[in-house]
């Protein structure tokens, strides 16, 4: 159990509603590999800050407001979590919205995220690291 990794992931979501993107990096390695989901706007994998300054910069293109609640996190092993967080995010420019629970899966080193897989499903999630619901 790493209750180190746990801390970790709740205070990630809780930088980037406070302090939007660059707060949100602050807590990811700057080698990073983020993941996207293939149901995402902008599917792929994305490497370094500046890959994930990319990725969510693309989304924020689309949506005027974007915020990650968070609901679980839930500790795999020594170097992993799941996060689960409710995703908002409205455009007014094309009328859309977004209110969907996605999950992340986290991978740890050193006190910052390494690697990150976004899953649409919590179920996903828990499938991609050996366990189930």
């Amino acid at each position: 159990m790493s209750e180190e990794n746990v801390e970790l992931a709740w205070q990630a979501t809780r930088a980037w509603n406070e302090g939007g993107i660059e707060a949100f990096l602050s807590y990811l390695d700057p080698e990073v590999i983020w993941h996207a989901p293939q149901e995402s706007m902008e599917p792929g994998n994305y490497r370094g800050h500046a890959g994930v300054r990319d990725y969510f910069g693309r989304l924020t293109e689309v949506f005027d407001e974007q915020r990650a609640e968070p609901v679980d996190v839930i500790d795999v092993d020594a170097e992993r979590v799941i996060a689960v967080v409710r995703v908002i995010a409205r455009s007014e420019k094309f009328g859309t919205e977004i209110d969907a629970e996605w999950s992340w899966l986290i991978r740890t080193r050193g006190g910052k995220s390494i690697e990150v897989w976004t899953f649409t499903d919590r179920t996903q999630a828990l499938e991609a690291a050996g366990l189930r619901e």
